[in-house]
């Protein structure tokens, strides 16, 4: 797998193919299309395959290079955008924002809450992880 940074689009709306292979869509997951394509995306992100200011491709672009509605893409950029990950800016497309780098911090912080509150519940580790594992979606 080759494990190069990402060259920006040289025509408008072209999808690299090794993003459009990194963020395939299976269709018999019961993970939902949007959830995949998020997941992805911020996975690339935090492996820096993704770098803030990345100009990530259009929403349609996206959609057709993936075989998926446009709907899905664009659920998957929003959700991503309330996250702080991207910002969305109107006529000048999507990018990996500078806040994206905070979101394993975020993370950190919920998951020492999260254990913080099992512990005070009277719950043990195993029990805690067990109900987090119930919870998450399986890929």
């Amino acid at each position: 797998m080759e494990d190069r940074k990402p060259a920006q689009p040289s025509e408008k709306g072209a999808v690299p193919a090794w993003l459009v292979k990194a963020l395939a869509v299976n269709a018999t997951s019961t993970v939902p299309p949007y959830e995949q394509v998020r997941t992805g995306l911020l996975d690339l992100i935090h492996r820096h395959r993704l770098p803030v200011g990345t100009k990530l491709p259009t929403v349609r672009g996206l959609a057709a290079a993936l075989g998926v509605s446009a709907n899905t893409v664009a659920r998957a950029y929003k959700e991503l955008e309330q996250a702080g990950v991207v910002t969305a800016r109107p006529r000048l497309g999507t990018v990996v924002a500078q806040g994206g780098d905070d979101a394993e911090a975020r993370l950190a912080a919920a998951a020492t809450a999260y254990a913080e509150a099992a512990q005070a519940l009277g719950f043990s580790r195993r029990q805690a992880i067990r109900q987090l594992e119930a919870v998450f979606p399986q890929s």
